[in-house]
């Protein structure tokens, strides 16, 4: 693996990381009726699952700038 892969792939263990950490931590904010707490966390989950998608894009061979397809329901 050169550079760049080992790159992207400890970046995109460490994104996913953050949302697991992010999801329990708005759970407990829910738990304790915190609601700043809980805006704070969720905002955050959206970035990082956001950054989510960019590795599924990559992936998949998209490029950087196509929009991904974010809870996309399909019929």
């Amino acid at each position: 693996m050169n550079y760049e892969q080992q790159f992207l792939h400890d970046f995109e263990d460490w994104v996913n990381q953050q949302v697991k950490v992010m999801s329990m931590a708005k759970k407990i904010a829910e738990e304790e009726h915190e609601q700043e707490a809980v805006l704070r966390y969720e905002s955050r989950l959206d970035a990082y699952q956001f950054l989510q998608s960019k590795f599924e894009n990559y992936k998949n061979g998209k490029s950087f700038h196509e929009m991904p397809d974010l809870n996309k329901i399909n019929y």
